[in-house]
This record gives C-alpha cells, sequence and structure tokens, in this order.
C-alpha cells in the first residue's frame, strides 16, 4: 500500500530561504529551510516548537488526530545523558528528555508506538554491562517509557550473550516482550521476538528488525545465532501481510545502501535506518520498488533526535504519513521517573568502585614506568605556572583546577541532583592519573575518592605526564647531591608539552567531538589557550 507523505516543493524556495538567512540569523534560517522544503505540514521540529509542549501540535490542527504515532529512537551508544561536558542549553539527547518528549504526545491522547534500533552501549565491561540494564529499566518499565518494540545493535552483542540475554528476560513478560529481531537469537526464541504486531485504534502496526549481514560475524559467541538478513524477512514479510497490517515497519542496523536494496526488495511501508553516520535527514527518502514504495528515516547517532510518523487515515481515502525529527534540546525538561533511574545507576557505580567489583578499572602501570604525585608537589618548584592552573589566567578560577568539584557541584550544570565523581566515564577526565579515553586509572592515580584529595581535579600530570622521576632527580639536586645531568635533563624534556603538541591533539583526549565540540572548531584553541596560558611561547 502506498502512503501519501505530506509534503511541498516551491520554486521560490531559495529566495526565501536567502531572505531568512539575512533577516533571522543562522539558527533559525535553518529551522525555516526544513519547513520550507517540507511544507507546513512537515516542518523541521529543530526549532519548529518554541515551547516543549508545542511539539507537532499543528498536526492535529491540519489533520485531526493521528491514529497513533510512531516514536522512533536508537543508536544511544552509552549515551544516557545530554551529549557532552558542554552547557546544557547546548547539549542534546539523553533518556530523561526523551522521556518527556513522550509524555507530551500521551498526555494529549495521542496513541504512540514507542520503537529503538537497539546500540545501547559502545563498548564492554561492568560499566556498559549496568548502562544496559538501566537503559532497559527507563525503556520498559511501565513507569517509565513502556516501548513496544526494542532492536539488538552490534556493540549490544559484544557484550557477554549471559549478560544481555539476562538483562533482556529481566526487562520482558510473557505478556509483552518488546526485543526484536529477525536475523538474531539470544539462547533460541526465548528472549526476542522475529516482529510485533502492534494494534492501536484498529489499527495494526507490524515491526520487525534486522542486523546488516557485515554485523553477523563479529557476533558470533556462544548462545547467539544468527541468519543471514534477507533469508529471514521472507517469512516475516509473508506473516505480516497474511495478519492483514495497515502499517509495515522494518528497522535495519546495516549500511544506508543496504537498506536501500531492502527497501526495494521488501514491500515495508517505513524503514528506520540505523546506518547514517550524522544527524537524521529532514524528510523521508522515498524507495521505489517493484509495486511499492518504502520511505526510509533515520534514527541519527547518540540518541540525540527522535523521529515521529504520523499516522492518519480518518476521514481520508488514502491513509496519510507526517514525520518531524525532534531535537532533544533543552527545551524537554529531565523526567523525574528516568532521573530514579539515572540515580540508581550512579548509586550502582558507586557501591562497585567501593566494593572493588568493577574489573574494567583495574589500575594499570602507566607506559612511563613513573607514576604520579599530585598538582602540589609542582607547585614548589613551578608557582606561576601553578598560580595560573589554580586561578586562571584572570583570577576567576582556572578551569581544570575545578574538574572533581564539578562532578559534584557544577553552576553551569543543574544535574547535579546526582554526583558522579564514581562514575569512570567522568573520572578519567576530572581527576589525576587515568587514561582519558578507556576509561582506568593507572596505580598511581586516582583510585580512592575520599583518601587520594591530592589527585583530585584535572592537574598538571594529566598533560604533562607523570612527575615522579622527575620531581625525585630534581629534589637531589635541591640537597647538592650529584646527579647525572644528561638523565636530568631528559625527564625534565619529558615532562614538556609544546604549544604545537598541545594544539595538535594533546588537548583533545579530553576536549573531543562528544564533550567539547567548540574546541574542535576552527579557532577554537586559539579561544580557550589564553585562558591557562603558562610557560614560553614554544613550550
Amino acid at each position: 500500500m502506498k502512503y501519501v507523505w505530506i509534503t511541498a516543493r516551491f520554486v521560490f524556495v531559495g529566495l526565501i530561504v536567502a531572505a531568512t538567512v539575512v533577516s533571522m540569523g543562522f539558527k533559525h534560517s535553518v529551522s525555516n529551510l526544513g519547513s520550507l522544503l517540507g511544507g507546513q505540514e512537515a516542518a523541521s521540529s529543530d526549532q519548529a516548537a518554541d515551547k516543549a509542549e508545542d511539539l507537532v501540535k499543528h498536526w492535529e490542527a491540519e489533520s485531526g488526530k493521528p491514529d497513533f504515532v510512531l516514536f522512533v529512537t536508537g543508536r544511544q551508544k552509552g549515551y544516557i545523558e545530554p551529549c557532552g561536558c558542554i552547557t546544557l542549553e547546548r547539549q542534546k539527547g539523553g533518556l530523561m528528555r526523551r522521556h518527556t518528549v513522550q509524555k507530551i504526545l500521551k498526555a494529549r491522547g495521542w496513541e504512540t508506538v514507542s520503537i529503538d534500533a537497539g546500540n545501547q552501549v559502545r563498548r564492554v565491561g561492568n560499566q556498559p554491562e549496568i548502562k544496559l540494564r538501566r537503559t532497559f529499566e527507563a525503556l520498559c518499565s511501565p513507569q517509565n517509557m513502556d516501548y513496544d518494540v526494542i532492536g539488538v545493535g552490534p556493540d549490544d552483542l559484544k557484550l557477554p550473550a549471559i549478560e544481555l540475554g539476562q538483562a533482556m528476560s529481566n526487562n520482558s513478560t510473557p505478556e509483552k516482550n518488546p526485543f526484536t529481531c529477525a536475523n538474531v537469537q539470544i539462547f533460541g526464541d526465548s528472549t526476542s521476538n522475529a516482529f510485533r504486531i502492534i494494534e492501536r485504534n484498529n489499527k495494526k502496526i507490524g515491526i520487525t528488525m534486522v542486523l546488516g549481514d557485515e554485523h553477523l560475524d563479529a557476533s558470533q559467541q556462544q548462545f547467539v545465532e544468527t541468519i543471514p538478513m534477507e533469508k529471514s524477512l521472507v517469512p516475516v514479510v509473508a506473516q505480516m501481510e497474511a495478519a492483514g497490517c495497515d502499517l509495515k515497519v522494518l528497522v535495519a542496523f546495516t549500511k544506508l545502501e543496504e537498506c536501500r536494496e531492502l527497501g526495494k526488495k521488501f514491500p515495508f511501508d517505513v524503514l528506520v535506518t540505523a546506518g547514517g553516520a550524522g544527524d537524521p535527514t529532514l524528510h523521508p527518502e522515498v524507495i521505489e520498488g517493484e509495486n511499492h514504495a518504502t520511505s526510509m528515516i533515520q534514527v541519527g547517532v547518540k540518541g540525540m533526535y527522535v523521529g515521529l510518523v504520523g499516522f492518519f487515515s480518518e476521514g481520508l481515502a488514502k491513509p496519510t504519513i507526517k514525520y518531524e525529527r525532534v531535537e532533544l534540546d533543552h527545551r524537554y525538561e529531565d523526567s523525574s521517573e528516568i532521573k530514579e533511574v539515572f540515580k540508581a545507576y550512579q548509586a550502582e557505580l558507586k557501591d562497585r568502585w567501593l566494593a572493588n567489583t568493577l574489573d574494567e578499572i583495574r589500575p594499570r602501570k602507566h607506559p612511563s614506568g613513573h607514576t604520579f604525585v599530585g598538582s602540589d608537589t609542582c607547585n614548589d618548584c613551578h608557582d606561576e605556572e601553578f598560580e595560573i592552573w589554580e586561578n586562571g589566567v584572570d583570577g576567576d578560577g582556572g578551569p581544570h583546577a575545578e574538574a572533581t568539584k564539578d562532578l559534584r557541584k557544577n553552576p553551569n550544570d543543574n544535574r547535579v541532583w546526582v554526583q558522579r565523581h564514581y562514575d569512570p566515564e567522568c573520572m578519567s577526565c576530572h581527576a589525576v592519573g587515568w587514561n582519558p579515553q578507556k576509561f582506568f586509572p593507572y596505580e598511581s592515580g586516582l583510585l580512592d575518592v575520599e583518601k587520594d584529595i591530592h589527585l583530585h581535579e584535572n592537574g598538571c600530570e594529566n598533560c604533562h605526564g607523570p612527575g615522579s622521576a622527575h620531581v625525585a632527580i630534581q629534589e637531589s639536586v635541591n640537597e647538592g647531591k650529584n646527579v647525572d645531568e644528561a638523565l636530568r635533563n631528559k625527564l625534565q624534556q619529558e615532562m614538556v608539552v609544546t604549544l604545537k603538541e598541545s594544539r595538535d591533539g594533546a588537548c583533545k583526549v579530553c576536549h573531543d567531538l562528544d564533550n567539547s565540540p567548540d574546541f574542535l572548531k576552527e579557532g577554537g584553541f586559539d579561544k580557550y589557550w589564553p585562558k591557562i596560558k603558562h610557560g614560553g611561547d614554544d613550550d
């Protein structure tokens, strides 16, 4: 069955967009560009609703109440909170905001069908396992988001099958099991469905999910069975058609080109792809099959968007579908229900940290063989640099000298209702002596949050390296002892970080795309370096 996607195209769109850019500025011009290209009915909701409660309210005014709305998410990749450490007004995503969007729609009396493409985590270890379980708690509980369909992503399948299968079983019931995948089974068919048929307002919505063949080999482990993607869809489509589904939906975790081929071969009405590299497109991509048309939408990355697909049929000769992507920005407040889930997540991390049962934060030796001594030790000889670190160039406070405190009480973050100083993914850049990208401490780094006070904050050694050998030989010099001058110079040189090294990458291990996107923009380093500038021009 073909559906009418509400769109419009205007010959004069370029002139209007140009005028908008001049009169309203870039931020608003982007939203109007989406509105004009898609027509008033299919405006991009990136800025379409100035107030959260106005989200897609125009749908009802224009076409009446939808029969149901597909609420589409996916590819969270571990970002259970809005992405990054920048101010909340500029962050996107997070389970708490996602739930708020869902509640806005339900409060209107709109029927929703919530679908998640999967890939809740991005790495393996105890913390991702905890995060997966808490995410499922948020998604599955009837008191929380109560999702209808949840897929399995390739990174989810890197976790041990026992952990993944147990988390799925604990969050499903015989009456409702949201976990769905047509070509991957964990412990046989006991944990997931090949497809689900959901009923809303006397309409049947058939939904299935597949994992791309390119992911299947990497997913092989005991208790996991896989079959080729296309082979798995043949019986599923037949059963959906036999059931008389009013809308058939495929969620595909595979490349865009593979998704387009699936859209051509199989008569799905909506194809949700988790294969795009960036933000979801403003409008669906229509894929023409032999006797059908499939409309493809994208979920985006890091859980920063929700896709809404409204289905309208009342009083219409042919059902109509509307689509909007919803940017999870600061307009959507934190859901109180998911706050409690997040508190439980952080409490579990703390308990596991204190009990020494977070295996992935087992301390490792530093590659240099040296140990961390803390920033106060550096102050003995480098008092001018220490003053800049502690108070900043302008005396208003050094940004790095508040790093650990910011996890407990950050004036730029209203999420201090839960503290994160037992969260390895936060502490890795907010304390001394951790690997910032792999989230584990070195043996002499901060291990005890309460006792290792000298290793609090993002200190000198996080940039310059552990200073034990440099300090020891310099103390010998200060005491008048004979030392190997060549060794002394070597150890001193090891601590030097040049301006070029800082610009080229030393700072980016923490100021990465997720946490400091402005830092990576052209001119970003030159904007921030003066706030902490120390040493000579080449140091």
